[in-house]
């Protein structure tokens, strides 16, 4: 199924303000030394008790964060909670951790997920890597959107240290710098291969959850088709996820339209070429969290004249909208 790319101009980007995401309200809040900082909303939001709490009642903020604490403050964060069929083992992944180590469930999600990278020693309690923080965020990134996102690379400036930024990940350290989930000090440096403390972690994992939570809210229109009943079910499906109704207009009663294609591109059948429809214009609203779904059976006499030949469908919406990008060349299946 494909699903329409976002576009983010980069040089408007301006998601910092947005809600977070609910799951993680209030998780911080008690600490005693965030106060009105920084890093005081991150914290409290994200600075989860049973990752960073000693029982002092402290954040800590200016601590090293460990390899492991940064796995789970992702892993929380984003919500990612993987279900196996058959009992998993981390050290299938890490020569130096067990299923009995304390986040070890959770770094074995981040490794199904591709956003941690399986191998050698994981090193729980070493101090995280700034360049590592970045990295690791731009995946879980893209793991949560599908990477259904376009960048438009616009150069920020350069940093003081840029030339202790690794060749082979100074895209992606741009790339974070410009969707605004990192910031270089006020000395202009980047510092990559410092130790990130607890209070930058949560600032990029509250700035990353922002920016997941902008980017989920879509229209997303997808296609599909299956045989049923002998016959070929195809449906086009749209889902509003954003927080405002959306509508489309129709010139006519028509909405929606399928049509199947052999392999050379040849159309062999449409639905819409044998009916007749209302010349009065119309509209569909869909509200938010609201779920249209059009659905058509092509009885099996008429599917079986044409089964071998049929190499793709492709749906249409009739109709055009103000509040999404309507593809009018149709999404396939």
């Amino acid at each position: 199924m494909k699903k329409p790319a976002i576009a983010i101009v980069l040089a408007i980007v301006m998601l910092l303000g947005m809600s977070q995401m609910a799951a993680a309200t209030g998780a911080g809040e008690g600490y005693t030394d965030i106060g009105e900082t920084w890093f005081g909303k991150a914290a409290a939001e994200h600075g989860y008790a049973d990752i960073f709490s000693d029982g002092s009642g402290s954040f800590k903020p200016y601590k090293e964060i460990t390899r492991m604490e940064y796995a789970r403050l992702l892993h929380r964060a984003l919500g990612i909670n993987i279900n196996y069929f058959a009992p998993t083992d981390i050290g299938k992944h890490f020569t130096d951790l067990e299923n009995s180590d304390e986040g070890a469930a959770e770094l074995y999600d981040l490794v199904t997920a591709g956003i941690v990278t399986p191998g050698g020693s994981f090193e729980p309690e070493v101090p995280l890597a700034r360049e590592d923080m970045i990295l690791l965020a731009l995946k879980a990134l893209d793991y949560k959107t599908g990477g259904n996102y376009a960048v438009i690379l616009i150069m920020p400036p350069l940093f003081q240290d840029d030339s202790e930024i690794d060749e082979s990940i100074k895209w992606e350290i741009y790339k974070a710098v410009v969707l605004k989930l990192i910031n270089g000090y006020e000395d202009y440096t980047l510092r990559p291969k410092a130790a990130a403390n607890r209070a930058e972690a949560v600032t990029v994992v509250s700035r990353l959850t922002a920016l997941i939570d902008s980017l989920m809210q879509r229209v997303d229109v997808s296609a599909s088709m299956y045989e049923e009943d002998g016959g070929l079910k195809m449906t086009l499906t749209i889902e509003n996820r954003t927080n405002s109704t959306v509508t489309i207009h129709h010139t006519s009663g028509q909405r929606f339209d399928f049509k199947l294609f052999d392999d050379k591109g040849e159309t062999l059948y449409t639905w819409s070429a044998d009916k007749m429809f209302t010349m009065a214009l119309g509209t569909t609203e869909i509200e938010p969290g609201e779920t249209v779904c059009y659905e058509v059976l092509l009885e099996s006499e008429l599917y079986d004249s044409i089964k071998d030949r049929i190499a793709s469908m492709r749906a249409y919406i009739a109709g055009t909208s103000e509040d999404f990008f309507i593809d009018a060349e149709g999404y396939e299946a």
